[in-house]
């Protein structure tokens, strides 16, 4: 095992400088340094350690190697993480991925995201999803030429907030008041929890309020964070986007699920978020649109549904996200300052675009093109 384990380990330290030069220098778009040095970061980091590991290896027996084995397997498993979700986005720098970026990098100006900005990689095969440990965001290859969806871009940055509000002192109060929401959360299913033991019901209710809670704390608080952030910072067109999004993929919209909350149940929170920046007109049109949608006017939630969303609790937690934000100074979408922003603003022209895309839907695949046409020149000839 023990020279096979040095076989592996050099074999891995090939693969990481193999890694780097898959690196292009100079970056065709600048936007992604940030990406590179990081990953040529984690790629170092881990070809030292596995360097260390091999001397290390020299002065051990054949029964005294568990530990290297298991720093071994840490540094294969990073490095292949990198290899997966950060290379390609700077390997592949098509105009594409330079629009994308740099679309990016003006969101981040914009809505005054005290962190690095995400890079973005457009393969991905699964709609929008976050990778914390590249900080990559993956959207599909068509998202592109399009508009409609390109406000999911703002709940995928809420989740690089998450990622890095125990680092980064500017979001410090995003750390404090989502703990307080954790806070508000575990102290009404406890309370809950107390009450039905107390009563003569089912015997499941207890479990079921048990596991509504965990999904809760590890998993729906955190989706339904970044759905208020995006909410908060673009306004009317992230919460069209999800009505949009939910249309075409949801097939229970009352469905309880492990890692995210119902959409039901983040209509409800995004709903709530409009009215408390003054989109009163837009929150009763999505509602009533929401309510027309044949998913959900024909179908009823399941018993348990009041037990996982409770609207006092929401509410609370919609104003605790609504003032940690606020207090860690992003600068806030509501109807005055739409109508303000200049014509090269992005959260302006999403806006617009749900805009356009009802009030005159058999022209707004022309006014989408060429606003998207005029956007991607704008962005890449800066």
């Amino acid at each position: 095992m023990k020279n096979y384990l040095k076989c592996i380990i050099e074999e891995q330290i090939n693969r990481g400088l193999y890694l780097k030069t898959l690196i292009p220098h100079p970056l065709k778009y600048p936007e992604l340094s940030a990406l590179a040095e990081r990953c040529s970061r984690i790629i170092d980091d881990n070809v030292s350690r596995l360097k260390y590991f091999l001397e290390e290896l020299e002065n051990r027996d054949e029964e005294d190697i568990r530990d290297i084995y298991r720093g071994f397997r840490i540094c294969s498993r990073e490095m292949e993480i990198v290899e997966a979700y950060g290379i390609p986005a700077l390997y592949y720098q098509t105009s594409e991925v330079g629009y994308l970026n740099k679309l990016i990098f003006k969101i981040h100006q914009e809505i005054s995201l005290p962190l690095t900005p995400p890079s973005i990689a457009c393969i991905s095969t699964n709609y929008y999803y976050f990778q914390p440990f590249t900080g990559v965001i993956f959207v599909p290859l068509s998202e592109t030429n399009f508009l409609l969806h390109l406000p999911d871009l703002f709940h995928e940055i809420g989740h690089e907030v998450l990622h890095s509000k125990n680092e980064e002192l500017r979001l410090k109060k995003v750390d404090e008041y989502y703990t307080k929401a954790i806070e508000i959360l575990t102290n009404y299913y406890r309370e809950l929890l107390a009450r039905k033991m107390k009563e003569t019901g089912p015997s499941e209710i207890p479990e079921l309020i048990r596991l509504i809670h965990s999904r809760w704390k590890d998993y729906w608080i955190k989706e339904f964070f970044c759905d208020l952030f995006a909410c908060y910072t673009l306004g009317p067109a992230y919460v069209w986007s999800h009505l949009h999004l939910t249309t075409k993929k949801t097939e229970d919209v009352y469905g309880i699920a492990k890692t995210h909350p119902s959409d039901d149940a983040r209509m409800k929170m995004l709903v709530t978020g409009l009215n408390k920046l003054g989109f009163i007109d837009e929150a009763k049109s999505l509602q009533s649109k929401w309510n027309s949608l044949p998913f959900v006017r024909c179908m009823k939630p399941p018993p348990e549904y009041l037990y996982a969303y409770p609207t006092n609790l929401m509410e609370k937690i919609a104003e605790l996200f609504y003032i940690g934000l606020k207090e860690s100074n992003f600068p806030f979408t509501h109807p005055n300052k739409i109508k303000n922003l200049g014509d090269s603003s992005i959260i302006k022209l999403l806006n617009t675009a749900w805009e356009m895309f009802w009030n005159d839907p058999s022209n707004f695949g022309k006014w989408e093109q060429e606003n998207i046409q005029e956007l991607k020149s704008n962005l890449l000839n800066l």
